[in-house]
């Protein structure tokens, strides 16, 4: 069954982590051109750096792990310890954000949420699927990993150029 294989899905994953690493690294970029930018402007723009990092950080650990030779009750358990916490913690932060700044747009929060959710949903999924051993595995973490990538695409775009506007 391919939803659990991992030799599989192993070319799948090796072009995410690279993706995902380069990415990484052009949020980086992005985040030094325009430091200054991102501390003076908006409060939500550090917040917004720190949830792309973490979602494209979350696509490589948990695709460099589907790598690893090992169970996938393993995978699914090394999946959540890094899924579950994420998704609570990038959660927590827009929420609080929204009721102390009850006036910004309604747009920025509901973006940040979304894009946080793409990935962490899927990838919260993934992980109670290898646990249980049904229910689509790798299935689930291929969407958590592209979804994770394209949102994270979006905030290092923001950061690299719209902030500039």
């Amino acid at each position: 069954m391919h939803s659990f294989t991992v030799a599989d899905w192993q070319p799948f994953f090796t072009a995410v982590v690279s993706a995902a690493a380069a990415l990484t690294g052009l949020l980086f970029v992005a985040v030094s051109i325009n430091l200054e930018h991102i501390l003076k402007g908006p409060s939500m723009l550090p917040s917004r750096a720190a949830e792309t990092l973490a979602s494209l950080l979350f696509v490589v650990i948990s695709s460099a792990l589907a790598l690893v030779p090992q169970n996938v009750r393993l995978l699914g358990a090394e999946i959540l310890v890094i899924v579950v916490p994420l998704l609570v913690i990038t959660l927590r932060i827009q929420l609080r954000f929204r009721r102390q700044h009850p006036d910004s747009p309604l747009l920025w929060s509901a973006s940040r949420i979304t894009i946080s959710a793409a990935a962490t949903i899927p990838g919260t999924l993934a992980g109670l699927s290898f646990l249980a051993h049904w229910g689509g595995g790798f299935y689930w973490l291929v969407p958590a990993s592209l979804l994770g990538i394209a949102g994270a695409g979006y905030g290092a775009w923001v950061l690299l150029v719209e902030i500039v506007r």
